[in-house]
């Protein structure tokens, strides 16, 4: 599944950590072209069996499959091994938490799905696993599969210093290039979206997949919360 050796991305990891507004990692090509190009196609994505969620307000306009199964095939492929042992293992050594876990049912992640005019706005996650409180929401993984992106269709991960609404300034944008994986810590201050209204065609859609990692043990953010805009 793998096109890159994960021990390896370990050994040379200063060579994908960026610290500035927070730390974050970029790993291109991580999976073989291969497995994504399965699962690139927006329709194939639109099929996947799951609980659907459709969001369109002021702060977003997606849309979401979560509690995806072995029904909904190669991606969900593609979403467990993200949940595996081997996988998160590498995520503790990576970002230095001994105890991360996954989330099977992807609550709140699996496929995200942006159409034309739709945006992410500049946020905070939620601070606490939905099916268990006592756990806190620590590390997200963003997979992109969008081919031959262009910039100005926006879609880009923009990394922010603090909130907008409080002087808060984009630090970082990270196109959602197909095949690259962007990970980073959830803390009172990673702030990130995709503010800017997609400008892509009609039949285009933004399209990640998302997983998300908790712990017992906290960071920063004490507080039980749900996403902050």
């Amino acid at each position: 599944m793998l096109r890159r050796s994960l021990k390896e991305i370990l050994e040379f990891k200063e060579d994908i950590t960026f610290d500035s507004p927070y730390r974050h990692y970029v790993i291109d090509g991580l999976f073989s072209d291969e497995v994504l190009n399965q699962i690139s196609d927006s329709n194939y994505l639109l099929n996947a069996k799951g609980n659907v969620s459709e969001f369109n307000n002021e702060y977003e306009g997606k849309i979401a499959i979560s509690h995806l199964d072995h029904e909904s095939g190669e991606v969900f492929s593609v979403l467990n091994y993200l949940n595996s042992n081997e996988f998160v293992i590498f995520l503790r050594k990576l970002t230095g938490i001994p105890d991360l876990y996954g989330d099977p049912q992807f609550n709140g992640g699996g496929i995200h799905l942006i159409p034309r005019g739709g945006k992410l706005g500049i946020h905070i996650d939620f601070s606490r696993a939905i099916f268990d409180n006592t756990k806190f929401r620590r590390v997200n993984c963003l997979l992109y599969l969008n081919k031959d992106w262009k910039k100005d269709w926006e879609g880009a991960l923009e990394l922010w210093d603090n909130k907008p609404s409080e002087g808060g300034i984009c630090i970082k944008k990270i196109y959602p290039i197909f095949n690259r994986l962007v990970i980073f810590g959830t803390s009172k201050n990673s702030w990130h979206g995709h503010p800017t209204l997609l400008n892509c065609p009609e039949e285009v859609l933004r399209k990640s997949l998302a997983t998300y990692y908790y712990s017992f043990e906290h960071g920063d953010d004490l507080d039980e919360h749900s996403t902050v805009y």
